[in-house]
């Protein structure tokens, strides 16, 4: 396989996300990418192929990064995890470490997603599955209204699309195949 093949083989594995930061940071060379949940680096090998600086934190793991260091963020799936209120923690962390007008492209839960309202119910909007691969794990589901509120504390939105994702959620977190995922496909900046 040649160099740029195989390239391109990273960057048709990578979620749809990743794969249009890359492309929002081709005019900025060496560009630092914070990524927050990398899974099995499906992510983090596109966006190292496209020759940007990666620093990954763990799903779960607390988001500590310099000050304004970051030109971009990028979480696929580790902002499906949690409550509100560490949702919105994360993304005020998240904030923190980019510099002013950075993009952050990020992935929510949506209220229409299958899973929503199945399960332990640990507060509004959030409940964990009592069974398979994500037992106990909770997951917070948004209305667009909610999201939109969540993120306009530190970010101006560009994007809150609502996507059907069962051919895109990563197998590393799912042996069985998902029916009925919904997540809010979001595209944001920090604010200046």
């Amino acid at each position: 396989m040649t160099e740029s093949s195989t390239d391109a083989g990273k960057l048709r594995r990578a979620h749809p996300l990743a794969i249009s930061l890359i492309a929002r940071l081709r005019a900025t060379p060496k560009a630092r990418v914070l990524e927050i949940g990398a899974g099995t680096g499906r992510n983090t090998e596109a966006l190292r192929a496209a020759g940007l600086e990666i620093d990954s934190i763990a799903d779960g793991a607390p988001i500590i990064a310099h000050d304004n260091y970051y030109d971009a963020a990028l979480s696929t799936h580790a902002l499906l995890h949690g409550t509100p209120g560490t949702i919105a923690a994360s993304l005020s962390a998240i904030a923190n470490a980019l510099k002013p007008q950075a993009p952050l492209h990020a992935t929510f839960a949506s209220t229409l997603d299958a899973r929503f309202g199945k399960g332990q119910k640990i507060s509004k909007h959030v409940f964990a599955s009592e069974t398979g691969d994500e037992a106990s794990v909770p997951h917070v589901y948004f209305t667009s209204e909610e999201l939109r509120s969540l993120l306009e504390a530190n970010y101006d939105v560009e994007s809150i699309q609502e996507t059907a994702a069962d051919d895109i959620v990563g197998t590393w977190a799912h042996r069985e195949p998902l029916r009925g995922v919904v997540h809010w496909f979001v595209r944001a900046v920090k604010k200046r």
